[in-house]
């Protein structure tokens, strides 16, 4: 496969992971309670982990340095790729929110029938 295929893959797969998933919250919870317990605040994030843009950065390099693939433009990729994971969330979102959409709209016309 393309590695800027597989990037863009890493890519999806962290923001999937850090930002729509809810595994950011939960565990962030979890580490709130614990931190609090002990007479800490809450935590509110905890970078790299809980920064879809962070976590890609980091992912994508690692992928480059796991295909031995580390170069200057593939780097550049990866930071481009970082750069707009916040606008690549939103786009995923949008596509969800569209396709829900569009299936409410089937049924309410299969409703009228």
């Amino acid at each position: 496969m393309n590695i800027y295929i597989e990037l863009l893959l890493v890519t999806l797969l962290v923001i999937f992971i850090v930002d729509l998933s809810g595994w950011t919250d939960t565990w962030l919870g979890w580490l709130s309670k614990f931190t609090t317990k002990y007479g800490r605040g809450p935590v509110r994030e905890l970078r790299p982990f809980s920064c879809s843009l962070c976590m890609t950065w980091w992912c994508c390099l690692a992928w480059l340095i796991i295909k031995g693939q580390f170069t200057l433009p593939l780097v550049a990729y990866s930071a481009g790729l970082a750069t707009f994971s916040n606008t690549i969330q939103n786009l995923c979102i949008s596509i969800r929110e569209g396709l829900l959409e569009l299936i409410a709209l089937v049924n309410r016309w299969i409703a009228k029938d």
